[in-house]
């Protein structure tokens, strides 16, 4: 142990260590978190460190007193695992520089900890028996939160966006974001957030967002807390990619003005998996976000569940050594300890843009939540809590007996019940006018009915408009010296533009992208090897085969990249991106449809119902390549049942395009329109290459548009095929093979949701004796048929039979030569 601190020290430039005093206090420095006091109850002793020991150097007894004082009060200063010595110097200097709020702000500590308890005790006492989630025994976290931001605006910071967690929302919304309190009482009681007659869902109290600004120092500071579902952790990084957002937005010196705050409480950090990926993305450049504060109110209980039952890590943040973030625990219960860490967290965050945690050990005074009883289960841990009295009594005791005239701020406590009081009076008559909805940045956009998403929209270009960006898009640095596999992709590309002719699937997306960026339309577009494509089809980056350099044919302006091996978190963080600016496009693809398996939550609580659900807008595309091409079950299918299935009220598109052109026209359209809806293509693989899938550069043209259904050009079919997607090309050859292009009409069903009912419906009736068939190539029980059905039925007034595999537990088998007679039955089925 001696030879490893000696080492540490000539690591961070110290001479070396002969003197057995300076090891041990180095051994302080590393482990002093182990003895720290952090437990409010007094229940669980510091363990017996013996590196900690002054005999283990041979020195005296208290010889460790002076690093004790450091290191081992109520904060636990967790830095030795940094090796970047000037931030683990940095800390210790911090550490060992011991600093005191002044007399002013002790008092308005006190004040703001007299307002949480009387906000709480006031509701409480209004409504017994409500699930309310209060901070009681965690009265700490108000200091905490305030502190930092009191800091963070002295050090520049304007904006603070944060994403958090049930416990205690109230008391930060009425406390710390100063939330009108007639309204929040009236939500509590209740009322609707919504004005009356909008068909929107809502969200119970505890889960709602709010936007304001507070005025501290003489300066503005704008707060916003995002809405949350009851996964917790989730929230955080859309909370991340929104702050992304926002900082991109205001353009350089943004990371300075935005800081994002992450409220997270001990089980769930510790135990859900999408907080090591948030870690994960922290340092990765395009979602970089100039670092973020993390504060953890640690109950040191889950729901009902010890910390030994709930995590396998001594501290629940342990998590945040991934990326060598600081960790400071403090004693919840010791005010200065919570205003010098929450110093410190901001401090750092300025200076080192990097992430910070504060893991605030306190306790929960009830249960779960007011209706819960927890001395079932802890009832020595509940004997210790009804014993202490609350933090602002015991605060004030302390500054009482330190000779503070505290009388003006404990009137801040009374003053807190009576406005509670007099909002219980108000919110009886309270109701919502305006739902504040397209504000600031969204200013000018409204909320599209499904009359709206199904209006043609013109977006068209002028010819040699797309001859132009084609050939932007297919030039390279006169110095690069390219692959000549890649040389002749641009080769072929540029041919087919100026031919206009041949113009294939990764080409037309390309066009979308380049002609938004023309139209200063910002493009941002990431995913598992997106730049390059998964298929090797898209070469959005060209490299120097001499050198690293690459160049992006989309133009420096384009944000491409690679992601991680992230699908949950990097979902999470694009559709907070697509809250903050309208005005972006904003794309995920994941590198299977399936892969969209692993961020469902993302997709059920937010992408599909975040403006039913909060009055949240977002534009964010996603793409999910996605066909049976006998790759076996993993890679086939991007799951449109599920997909299908979330859709109702207009609240998003779900698209499967068959032809180039008609995905230039989506992207270009989801940028075109006065309101945002998620949109959800499922892109094809075997098409991309495909000989037949391809388009013609007057499709490109003026007056041309996405079109939702594209019909057969056949006059009086005997049958009529209704399709998506790449088993359009199937059915095309079939017939042409089978010679029945006179009887047998093919339509493609290009949108899926909502549905152009009116086009299909005078389709429909214009051959009121063809047979009707549904053809997929998914099993009966996933892909389209069963959500498609009766819609179909109802607009042709006649039965629809369906064409397809049976249904199956397994999306796809994994045998070629199955996958391919099973091929063979679905177009028999089609044209028997």
């Amino acid at each position: 142990m001696a030879r490893h601190l000696a080492r540490l020290l000539e690591r961070d430039g110290a001479p070396a260590a002969s003197d057995n005093s300076a090891l041990l206090a180095e051994a302080w420095r590393q482990r002093g978190h182990l003895a720290a006091r952090l437990d409010p109850l007094e229940l669980n002793e510091p363990p017996v460190v013996p590196e900690l020991d002054p005999a283990a150097y041979g020195l005296p007894p208290g010889a460790e007193a002076p690093w004790r004082g450091l290191y081992g009060g109520s904060i636990g200063w967790e830095f030795a695992h940094i090796h970047d010595g000037e931030k683990r110097r940095w800390m210790q200097a911090r550490a060992e520089a011991p600093a005191l709020p002044d007399e002013a702000t002790r008092l308005d500590l006190l004040a703001l900890l007299r307002r949480g308890q009387a906000f709480e005790e006031t509701l409480q006492g209004r409504l017994p028996g409500a699930k309310l989630f209060g901070l009681a025994g965690g009265d700490g976290f108000l200091a905490a939160v305030e502190t930092i931001f009191r800091r963070s605006l002295a050090l520049g910071v304007e904006e603070v966006v944060m994403g958090g967690m049930h416990r205690g929302r109230l008391a930060l919304l009425a406390v710390l974001l100063e939330k009108p309190l007639t309204a929040l009482v009236a939500e509590v009681t209740g009322k609707s957030p919504l004005p009356q007659g909008m068909q929107a869902s809502s969200d119970v109290p505890y889960h709602l967002g709010y936007s304001g600004e507070r005025e501290i120092d003489g300066k503005r500071l704008r707060l916003t807390v995002s809405p949350h579902p009851s996964h917790l952790q989730v929230v955080g990084v859309v909370a991340q990619g929104r702050a992304r957002g926002k900082q991109a937005l205001r353009g350089e010196g943004g990371k300075g003005q935005v800081l994002p705050l992450l409220l997270h409480t001990d089980a769930s950090f510790a135990g859900q998996g999408i907080v090591a990926e948030l870690f994960q993305l922290s340092k990765v450049a395009p979602f970089d976000i100039g670092g973020t504060i993390h504060v953890v109110i640690n109950n040191q209980l889950g729901f009902t569940t010890m910390p030994e039952e709930g995590r396998s890590a001594r501290y629940c943040t342990d998590i945040a050594k991934l990326v060598e973030a600081p960790v400071l625990h403090v004693n919840g219960d010791d005010v200065t300890a919570l205003w010098r860490a929450a110093c410190v967290a901001a401090e750092w965050r300025a200076r080192f843009g990097g992430d910070i945690v504060l893991d605030i050990v306190c306790y929960r005074r009830h249960g779960h939540n007011e209706i819960d009883e927890p001395r079932f289960t802890q009832p020595a841990m509940y004997k210790a809590i009804d014993s202490r009295p609350p933090l602002a009594d015991r605060y004030a005791g302390e500054l009482r007996g330190g000779g503070l005239d505290i009388a003006a701020a404990e009137q801040a406590g009374p003053v807190m019940a009576e406005a509670v009081k007099a909002a219980f009076d108000a919110a009886a008559g309270y109701a919502v006018n305006d739902a504040g909805w397209f504000r600031g940045a969204w200013q000018g956009f409204r909320s599209g009915g499904i009359d709206d998403m199904l209006t043609f929209v013109e977006t068209g270009l002028p010819l040699d408009r797309i001859r132009q960006i084609g050939r932007a898009l297919t030039e390279a640095p006169a110095d690069y010296a390219l692959d000549r596999k890649v040389a002749r992709f641009l080769d072929q590309r540029r041919e087919s533009i100026e031919s206009g002719q041949g113009i294939d699937w990764a080409t037309g997306e390309a066009l979308g992208f380049a002609s938004l960026l023309a139209e200063d339309v910002p493009v941002r577009f990431g995913g598992q090897d997106s730049a390059r494509g998964a298929f090797t089809q898209r070469h959005l980056f060209v490299h120097d085969t001499a050198s690293e350099r690459r160049h992006c044919v989309l133009g420096a302006q384009a944000e491409i990249f690679n992601t991680p091996l992230i699908e949950y978190a990097i979902l999470a963080y694009e559709y907070g991106h697509s809250l903050a600016d309208p005005n972006r496009l904003v794309a995920w693809e994941a590198q299977f449809g399936d892969f969209l398996n692993i961020a469902q939550a993302i997709f059920d609580q937010f992408v599909a119902c975040g403006e039913d659900r909060w009055l949240r807008s977002s534009g964010l595309t996603i793409l999910l390549p996605h066909g049976l091409d006998g790759g076996g079950p993993d890679h086939s299918t991007g799951h449109p049942e599920r997909l299908l299935a979330a859709c109702a009220r207009g609240n998003i598109q779900i698209a499967n395009v068959s032809t180039p052109a008609n995905f230039f026209h989506l992207l270009r359209r989801q940028m075109k329109r006065d309101f945002r809806k998620p949109l959800v293509v499922l892109t094809p693989k075997a098409l991309l290459r495909h000989k037949g899938c391809v388009s013609a550069i007057d499709e490109f043209g003026p007056g041309t548009g996405f079109r939702a259904l594209i019909p057969d050009a056949a006059a009086r079919p005997e049958r009529l095929i209704l399709c998506t997607g790449k088993v359009y090309y199937d059915l095309a050859a079939e017939r042409a093979a089978r010679k029945l292009e006179d009887s047998v009409a093919l339509l493609r069903l290009e949108q899926l949701y909502p549905l152009p009912e009116e086009e299909l419906r005078a389709i429909l009736a214009a051959h009121p004796r063809a047979d009707l068939v549904w053809c997929q190539e998914e099993p009966a029980n996933m892909g389209y048929f069963t959500h498609l059905d009766r819609p179909l039925e109802a607009l042709a007034g006649r039965r629809l039979r369906y064409a397809g595999r049976p249904a199956v537990p397994t999306p796809a088998v994994g045998v070629k030569y199955w996958h391919e007679a099973e091929r063979k039955a679905v177009l028999d089925a089609a044209f028997r």
